[in-house]
């Protein structure tokens, strides 16, 4: 039905359309969405006649405080939400924090400040524990590997098979690398937690030993497998470097890295948390220091340490700079291949294996862009969307595509039968695709002209998209049938033979090249734009 009233080679499904209208309601927020403009005034500040200085940021009013802390607890936040990773939401989420609106207000607030003195009101330290995570499950290394390594899932899953099925390592001979790829459990067999906590006590001592993260099984894992992770502990990423190609290393060094940390202890901070007024306002400086790096000796630390000199309650303290900032609220971001695959985990629909050929199916079938790693949906997509939600919202909805996980499951089971499964969907299916078929109309492409006249015909040529893309037609089609592959000219000409440099891909891997627009006449080409 898709074919003849929208396009030929379109689809839909119970997974791949939740994950269309997932990326299509999350453009529909971002062209919503209104920014909310706000204010921050940081203070640049030291001890008194010293050099080493720390920044400040206002939070509240001094009679606001107790009501910022207290909201504060009860977030479980250990310190002030930024106003600027509010995105999408309000600028001042918090009971208590100061709202600061406009610069009009940011200017009265400073006018309060001028020539105020900035004394310490309190100083809070604690210790703080920072859990490793477990390892990895498809979803968690498919995530992970997008985000440190700018693996798409795709190429992630391809190098992980060529670990789990094995590499030429010499006098080892042909070893399997890690367990098998496809898995949603974080267990450990007991035999491989033994070796690995026997390894991290012999490199790293006894203290770094820990009980091991394997995190609790969700209601809808079903626990097959093992998680991810080496097949012998003891194969460390520099035996294995000199085997592996440069991605297969990789990825093979983040696997190893992950399992080793999860059964290591927790890194221990020292923070401190330090409220300074002046005039009616609060500043809030943090600061911490790493104390033990527990799973930090194996699993790479990203965050720079923030120290604070030592500080007293009403101790005074030297203002040197006072400064605002002005900020707008932003859009919830585009989902990238690693959050739309977190998002579905999330949501329970589909499985580790489903993940890349969903993601792969929406992109073959045109239905999304992508643009800086994110997906944007097209007008195909957003038609496919809009017709699915309109005549088959149960499809799209993602309580019925989780709920239909679980039925599955229980199918599977034995607790229920496949034959009453089926009818319990058909008999409603049933009757919204007759309805469907009475009253979905056909939909008009778009097209979009050009400054070129046919030279069959002579009417104004128009750019149409098809079930393989983009391509040059006559508007007075289906009278006129003239057409021509769709150039994307890149403004640069052929060394060769002076004709345009257009963007092409290769049939196999669609990988995109550069190459002469007279082609076959003049065949140059070349990778690099």
């Amino acid at each position: 039905m898709l074919w003849r009233r929208i396009q030929s080679g379109t689809s839909a499904g119970r997974v791949q359309s939740v994950a269309l209208r997932l990326i299509c309601d999350r453009e529909a927020e971002i062209r919503a969405f209104v920014p909310e403009e706000y204010w921050s005034i940081i203070a640049t500040l030291s001890k008194k006649r010293q050099q080493e200085r720390f920044e400040a940021q206002l939070i509240t009013r001094l009679k606001d405080i107790t009501a910022f802390n207290s909201q504060e607890g009860a977030n479980g936040s250990e310190e002030p939400v930024p106003q600027a990773a509010l995105n999408g939401k309000s600028a001042i989420a918090e009971k208590g924090r100061i709202k600061i609106s406009s610069k009009e207000e940011a200017d009265a607030i400073l006018a309060d400040l001028r020539g105020a003195t900035y004394t310490v009101l309190k100083v809070e330290e604690k210790e703080q524990r920072r859990q490793p995570n477990p390892p990895y499950t498809t979803s968690t290394m498919q995530q992970e590997a997008s985000v440190r390594l700018y693996f798409k899932p795709k190429r992630t899953m391809s190098l992980a098979q060529h670990l789990y099925e094995g590499i030429e390592m010499g006098e080892r001979g042909h070893q399997g690398l890690i367990t098998y790829m496809r898995t949603d459990s974080t267990r450990i067999s007991d035999e491989a937690q033994a070796k690995v906590k026997s390894y991290i006590a012999s490199e790293y001592g006894q203290p770094y030993v820990g009980q091991g993260r394997t995190g609790k099984a969700k209601a809808t894992t079903q626990d097959a497998h093992e998680a991810i992770r080496p097949t012998d502990v003891a194969l460390t990423p520099k035996i294995v470097k000199p085997y592996l190609t440069a991605e297969q290393f990789k990825l093979y060094d983040l696997i190893w890295r992950r399992f080793v940390a999860s059964f290591m202890t927790p890194a221990v901070f020292d923070t401190v948390r330090v409220d300074i007024t002046a005039a009616q306002y609060v500043f809030r400086a943090n600061g911490s220091h790493l104390k033990f790096p527990g799973f930090y000796a194996v699993w790479p630390r990203e965050e720079d340490e923030k120290v604070l000199p030592a500080l007293t309650a009403q101790e005074v303290l030297d203002l040197h700079d006072l400064k605002p900032e002005q900020h707008f609220t932003q859009p919830p971001p585009r989902y990238t291949e690693a959050s739309l695959i977190k998002e579905l985990e999330e949501q329970g629909i589909g499985r580790p294996s489903t993940y890349v050929p969903i993601i792969s199916t929406i992109q073959d079938r045109g239905y999304v862009d992508q643009e800086q790693r994110r997906f944007i949906p097209t007008w195909l997509g957003a038609t496919v969307n809009e017709v699915m939600n309109k005549h088959f919202p149960d499809i799209v909805d993602t309580s019925f595509t989780a709920d239909m996980e679980k039925k599955l499951d229980d199918v599977e089971e034995g607790r229920q039968s496949w034959t009453e499964f089926l009818r319990s969907f058909y008999g409603d299916f049933k009757v919204s695709m007759e309805k469907a078929e009475a009253e979905m109309n056909r939909v008009q492409k778009p097209v979009e002209e050009i400054d070129e006249l046919c030279p069959d015909c002579g009417r104004n040529l128009v750019i149409r998209t098809g079930r393989f893309g983009r391509f040059i037609s006559c508007s007075g089609f289906p009278e006129c049938r003239y057409r021509h592959s769709f150039m994307n000219k890149t403004g640069a000409l052929c060394p060769i033979c002076n004709g345009d440099l257009v963007e092409r891909k290769t049939k196999q891997k669609k990988r995109v090249f550069y190459g002469c627009s007279n082609y076959p006449a003049c065949n140059f080409a070349m990778w690099e734009p």
